[in-house]
């Protein structure tokens, strides 16, 4: 049973990473931060909520450094996992709450020996018994790892990578002989079709590289005049796809923010591609609330309305469109969010983006500094 809930949860590593770096951010960006949620569990085991907040900025801790220093984040683990032995929690929440934070150590401890372990020696492992759950359970893990690391970077590399690991399950599956080698296998491969849509995604994304940006199509200028298409030649124009409930896209707006500070009388134009969700403003608790659509539909113009006061709640002072139809997020190739679009003076795609991570973060830095940094505006490009 233990085993088979690491399992579940080494299989959310492709995910966990990122969920726990923009929770935080998200966290941070609302201004939520009061009192240590460490402290908060010393004083109160049983604060449930305190339990979670603490497992986001520890696990985001490791997310950042995972990868390239694996010594320190063991050492940090090691230490979390003693700080959870000991809260001595009695309430269901807060014991299911410390359950799982144990279970996170124990998914990125296993991530880390993955990382340490060559795939071969686990091809061995399995050459050797078909039916080792473990290893197979470890083969499959380590192959998402690589295969994730490459998706969105490299995705002809990551293609050979799924190739590889589909004849790998293959060959497996040929020596297996129990029943739940094939259940894991079967499970496997369900998964490799996720990783095929990024990859896919990911090359047709490479491909607009260089191409030329498609005409705005907006049914409503929000926070800021209308803009045509002639007001942007010559401009550098960065286009972020996003919606009023994704926590990753707030997670964002503090690099939206000094971008657009930055480089906003440089020639950038920033806007915020979105559309209606059916959100109004709380006055009372000065937030954006959903309203149920099977009970009211909020007014085109409150929605805009909400979405001027949301900017002012976060600082956004760039323009949100609000999309006439799905044709330009289509045009993009808009699957998540958030989605970046970085288009040069001459009106050309030179960057796309998805996800929120400090990695793609310091791309588009690098790309906007590039496009309208001082070299480019005082000797060219």
């Amino acid at each position: 049973m233990w085993r088979a809930l690491l399992a579940s949860g080494l299989v959310a590593l492709l995910s966990m990473g990122a969920w726990a770096q923009d929770a935080a951010k998200v966290a941070v960006e609302e201004k939520k931060v009061e009192k240590s949620n460490l402290d908060k569990i010393k004083e109160n085991p049983n604060d449930a909520q305190a339990i979670s907040a603490y497992m986001t900025e520890a696990m985001t801790g490791i997310a950042k450094i995972i990868a390239t220093e694996p010594e320190k984040a063991a050492a940090q683990l090691v230490e979390i996992a003693k700080f959870a032995e000991g809260i001595k929690a009695d309430a269901p929440a807060a014991v299911t709450a410390a359950n799982r934070l144990k279970l996170q150590v124990q998914s990125y401890q296993n991530r880390i020996k993955l990382q340490q372990t060559p795939l071969s020696d686990i091809e061995k492992q399995l050459a050797a018994n078909a039916d080792d759950a473990d290893a197979l359970a470890n083969y499959i893990q380590k192959c998402a790892l690589e295969i994730s690391s490459l998706a969105r970077s490299n995705p002809d590399e990551a293609t050979k990578k799924v190739e590889a690991f589909k004849a790998g399950l293959a060959k497996v599956g040929e020596a297996a002989k129990e029943a739940a080698t094939r259940t894991q296998i079967t499970r496997a491969n369900t998964s490799i079709a996720s990783y095929e849509r990024t990859i896919e995604s990911s090359k047709k994304l490479l491909a607009l590289i260089g191409k030329d940006a498609a005409p705005l199509k907006v049914e409503a200028w929000v926070n800021g005049s209308p803009l045509t298409n002639a007001d942007l030649k010559g401009k550098v124009v960065f286009l972020d796809f996003w919606a009023i409930w994704c926590g990753p896209c707030i997670a964002t707006f503090p690099h939206l923010r000094e971008w657009n500070e930055k480089y906003g009388d440089k020639g950038l134009v920033m806007i915020g591609y979105t559309r209606y969700y059916n959100y109004n403003w709380d006055a009372e608790t000065k937030k954006a609330l959903r309203v149920d659509k099977t009970k009211a539909t909020v007014p085109a113009n409150e929605e805009q309305e909400m979405l001027v006061k949301f900017a002012e709640s976060y600082g956004l002072k760039h323009r949100f469109a609000v999309q006439a139809d799905n044709s330009v997020s289509e045009y993009y190739g808009v699957t998540g969010i958030p989605h970046v679009v970085v288009i040069d003076q001459q009106g050309k795609i030179r960057l796309m983006k998805v996800g929120s991570g400090e990695e793609n973060a310091k791309a588009i830095g690098e790309m906007l500094e590039k496009l309208l940094g001082e070299k480019t505006t005082t000797g060219g490009q």
